[in-house]
């Protein structure tokens, strides 16, 4: 089994709030230069944002840069492409997502729907490693949701598109205790593991044993991590290179672990993942000056280099990614996750 890492162009571009993050490569062609020097396997996007850059363009600078691409498609919101205000639109052929206080259920599942199908279909294009779906909100019922994913989930099969769907805040995946109950109602249906949100919600810390029972109990269904550290108040540590926000990375990692080690007792060939720390103001800034505390393309590279060289521990070096240092980041401070805060634990927890 293969450690494949993508890197996201969120924080990092100009049109992606990359001078809020104070990136050194605010212009595509360096950044995806400086990505592919430094060994990424690809990037991750949201389609819409391909649609700005313009798609012949992209795919020029994907085959330049021989890097692949993971689309992140959303079902609502401004970053749905027939929806304007963000990375440019509305673009032609793609339906107006809903409306906050859209009061008709049906209507709402239906346009959801709709939307999801349009940017998935229109993503092949790229062929895709896989799409990363925002599915829903988390304001919608159960009954919606299995309306939603019974449909979306045949129609993906029928059509074999690879559609993951993530466990974000807003979405309705957002919280543990939702998925706890509702993903064992669909056995097709896999994950986009970004634990930072559930720990957030959750409010807790990765010590939790009821949070981890969750998360390792759908390990299996998580096919993509977006390595993000999350806390008790807040989806992203202020750095987690530092202080007591080490032991949140090593808590994390712990999780990333067990997602690793069920894709290769599943046999898989290859995993992916994203470092995914983003830009203020998710990044946590100095009040006085609005300088964030802490370098995101530095704090990504970190992550990332810390989960190849956990990779190789677990499966052996030459299974691991290619990435080197960058001339402001190695894989320094190492960290130590340890085994799951269950081992040597029965009976915990309840579905």
């Amino acid at each position: 089994m293969k450690l494949k890492v993508y890197r996201s162009l969120w924080g990092i571009l100009a049109d992606t709030d990359g001078e809020k993050a104070e990136c050194p490569f605010l212009g595509i062609e360096e950044a995806f230069a400086e990505i592919s020097r430094l060994g990424y396997d690809g990037v991750e996007v949201p389609f819409k944002f391909t649609l700005h850059v313009g798609k012949d363009r992209f795919k020029e600078l994907l085959k330049k840069y021989n890097l692949k691409l993971i689309p992140m498609i959303f079902t609502e919101g401004v970053v749905a492409p027939g929806e304007g205000i963000v990375f440019g639109g509305p673009y032609p052929g793609f339906t107006k997502p809903s409306n906050p206080g859209e009061s008709d259920k049906k209507l709402l599942v239906a346009t959801h729907l709709k939307v999801f199908k349009e940017q998935v279909e229109a993503a092949q294009e790229y062929n895709p490693t896989l799409v990363n779906c925002h599915a829903l909100k988390d304001c919608f019922t159960e009954e919606m949701a299995e309306e939603f994913f019974t449909e979306a989930l045949a129609w993906q099969e029928k059509n074999n598109y690879n559609v993951l769907h993530e466990t974000h805040r807003k979405r309705f995946l957002h919280s543990p205790w939702v998925a706890r109950g509702f993903v064992p109602k669909f056995p097709d249906l896999k994950l986009v593991a970004d634990l930072s949100h559930w720990v957030n919600v959750a409010e807790t810390n990765p010590d939790d044993p009821d949070l981890t029972k969750v998360i390792e109990q759908f390990a299996g269904r998580f096919r993509h991590t977006h390595c993000r550290v999350g806390y008790d108040h807040g989806p992203q540590v202020p750095d987690p290179r530092v202080g007591q926000w080490l032991e949140y990375m090593e808590g994390h990692e712990r999780w990333w672990d067990a997602i690793w080690h069920a894709a290769a007792a599943r046999g898989d060939d290859e995993v992916t993942m994203t470092p995914e720390h983003g830009p203020p103001n998710y990044q946590v800034c100095d009040p006085h000056t609005n300088k964030p505390l802490a370098n995101i393309w530095d704090v990504n590279h970190w992550v990332a280099l810390r989960r190849q060289e956990r990779f190789a521990q677990l499966f052996g070096a030459e299974n691991t990614s290619k990435l080197i240092p960058s001339e402001t980041q190695g894989a320094d401070p190492v960290t130590h996750p340890g085994e799951s805060v269950l081992k040597g634990l029965e009976n915990v927890g309840f579905v």
